[in-house]
């Protein structure tokens, strides 16, 4: 073979490997591809060399977001292909953790059989932390039986039993307490179960987690500090919007015409206005938040909402972290909520997070 003829193969071997290399996805790109559950481009994104932990935008690794859908196929692809199970996100989050804080019992027993740890190192949020705040009992009794630690410290110190007293959790705050949670671990403001109970009103479980006599002693005592005000409320938009709605991401991600769905997504969505101006909501007056941009996936959104376009940010408070952050994307993005708001603090919460770890 002559000179001429081996340099021709080292470029062509050259462009080959760049194609393959420009068929990887950004972590947008990635992201939405595995909350969609696409195993046919994630599998084939691996063949081309994505590392099995490469994270998305937000959420984490494939692993995690399989997780956070309660994907057992996906899952098992990304187990199959080498992911560490026990992967701990940029921002501390694990995928058994997301399995537990939505709901998804049979991806927790699925990655507890496969070895997942339950007790992350201290000061970060465990998996208990996630189902005691998501109101998951059954998970919480799962994760209690396999040995999940009780008195688990985020990086605010607080326990899982904090975090059901917070959301008013009342039966796990109880499963808790009978299991022999601490009622006395202080967080990094220290305060215990009962102060935040008492913060924010939780009157009926204070008394699970203190004695009457210390109850009536908080109760009578000036308050520290307000409690955080209600959510506001909000109406989600109904089954034929949010399908049309995920017809239409589905076909543009797939590079798909989108024209015909795209009027019906409209249609439905002005046939909801009509519904909803029937309809009270009492927290504020309601506005309905409507946006569509062709040509980019995932930009459509229908929701009627109480008070402004973006709720979302208004009712996160202003020294929230990155994990409160991301929680409240996660949430908005559930109702059809606009988020460049939520992810341009995020990012900017995150890079304060890496530039104080150097």
């Amino acid at each position: 073979m002559n000179a001429a003829a081996r340099a021709l193969i080292t470029v062509s071997a050259a462009f080959f490997m760049a194609s393959a290399q420009a068929e990887l996805p950004d972590p947008s790109r990635f992201g939405r591809a595995m909350e969609m559950g696409d195993i046919r481009s994630a599998s084939r994104w691996l063949d081309e060399g994505l590392p099995p932990d490469f994270e998305a935008d937000v959420t984490g690794s494939g692993l995690m977001i399989a997780a956070a859908e309660g994907n057992i196929r996906l899952m098992e692809l990304f187990v199959e292909r080498g992911a560490n199970i026990d992967y701990v996100s940029r921002i501390g989050e694990q995928a058994i953790a997301l399995a537990a804080w939505k709901g998804h019992q049979r991806a927790v027993e699925w990655l507890i059989e496969r070895g997942a740890s339950l007790n992350p190192p201290d000061k970060t949020w465990s998996a208990l932390h996630y189902a005691a705040f998501a109101g998951k009992t059954r998970i919480v009794d799962l994760l209690l039986r396999n040995g999940a630690k009780l008195d688990a410290r985020a990086p605010n110190l607080a326990t899982p039993l904090m975090m059901a007293v917070r959301e008013g959790n009342e039966g796990i705050v109880k499963a808790l307490v009978d299991a022999g949670a601490s009622t006395t671990a202080v967080s990094d403001r220290g305060e215990n179960a009962l102060a935040w109970a008492l913060r924010y009103n939780r009157l009926k479980i204070a008394t699970l987690v203190a004695p009457p006599e210390n109850v009536a002693e908080a109760v009578s005592a000036p308050p520290v500090a307000a409690p955080a005000p209600p959510p506001q409320a909000s109406i989600p938009a109904p089954p034929e919007v949010s399908e049309l709605l995920n017809k239409l991401r589905q076909a543009e991600a797939q590079g798909k015409p989108t024209e015909a769905l795209r009027r019906q997504f409209m249609a439905a969505v002005e046939r909801h206005r009509k519904t909803s101006a029937k309809q009270t909501v009492k927290a504020a007056p309601s506005a309905l938040v409507i946006s569509a941009k062709r040509g980019k996936a995932g930009a459509e959104r229908a929701e009627l909402v109480a008070g402004a376009a973006t709720p979302a940010v208004q009712t996160l408070a202003e020294d929230a972290g990155a994990v409160d952050i991301l929680r409240a994307i996660q949430a908005a993005q559930a109702k059809g909520q606009p988020t460049e708001e939520l992810r341009r603090r995020f990012r900017a919460e995150v890079d304060k997070l890496r530039q104080s770890a150097q």
